[in-house]
């Protein structure tokens, strides 16, 4: 998958690990249930592996990088080590945008200074989406299954894996609330056809989620992406994901509004 991106998470550890890109553009977040979040660039990602040595600034709470100014987090050395096998076909998230996903395990560790984590647990593969994205939202749960879902400015788009078997399902609901910033602190989504089949979120932690400030493409104003690790549930089963928001903004210092889409009560 040319332009990959990868999210997994470690059921045993409770890391959730996103990885976009190639080479030094890269953008590698580790979110430990510690609360400790890592950010770092130089991921080495092929479709059966992804490798990072570099040095990652090291967050305990809230925080937004701007591109283009140094980051005045401490350093600390940070390697991933990990190995992907295929658990499923990939297939086309919709026909109307070329973005591929697929469901892969990942067995392997990520080393934080002198700490050793041996992680394995699975995540979604897929390549960069077409259009902006606004909200998306990856999910593994207890039983093995997997969602995947998001939605674009031109609308959503959402895939199911259960056993080894990944299909596309229409997105009946996707509504984000947001208390702080520009992260979404809950999240409610219903996935399939004639019985759609509710997942809700809660994020993780309050205090650990990162934002990234940068110039949009075309030039006008600036795109905030947030991400943060996300506890969900769906039929009773919990499960572990990554939720990501963005928006424009006319500035990368502008107060945002909260993000505010769910009813209430929710």
């Amino acid at each position: 998958m040319t332009g990959s991106e990868l999210v997994f998470m470690c059921a045993d550890t409770g890391a959730v690990v996103c990885v976009s890109g190639g080479g030094a553009a890269a953008r590698v977040l580790v979110f430990l249930p510690t609360g400790e979040t890592f950010w770092a660039s130089g991921a080495q990602m092929r479709p059966d592996a992804v490798r990072v040595s570099a040095m990652a600034a090291l967050f305990t709470a809230p925080a937004r990088i701007v591109a283009g100014e140094p980051v005045a987090a401490r350093q600390v050395p940070l390697s991933i080590a990990v190995a992907l096998e295929p658990a499923a076909v990939d297939l086309a998230l919709a026909d109307d945008r070329p973005e591929r996903v697929t469901v892969v395990h990942a067995t392997g560790s990520i080393a934080v200074g002198s700490v050793i984590y041996r992680v394995e647990g699975t995540g979604w593969l897929s390549t960069a989406p077409a259009g902006p994205v606004v909200q998306r939202a990856r999910a593994v749960f207890q039983d093995r299954s997997a969602t995947f879902a998001v939605r674009h400015t031109a609308g959503t788009a959402g895939a199911v894996m259960v056993n080894t078997e990944v299909r596309r399902v229409p997105v009946e609901q996707f509504a984000v609330r947001g208390q702080a910033g520009v992260a979404v602190h809950r999240l409610s989504c219903a996935l399939g056809g004639r019985t759609p089949r509710l997942v809700t979120g809660e994020i993780r932690d309050t205090l650990q989620h990162l934002t990234f400030a940068e110039p949009a493409p075309d030039g006008t104003g600036w795109v905030w992406w947030s991400a943060a690790p996300f506890v969900f549930v769906r039929s009773g089963t919990t499960g572990l994901g990554l939720v990501e928001h963005a928006t424009r903004k006319d500035a990368h210092s502008e107060p945002s509004a909260p993000v505010d889409d769910l009813p209430d009560p929710y």
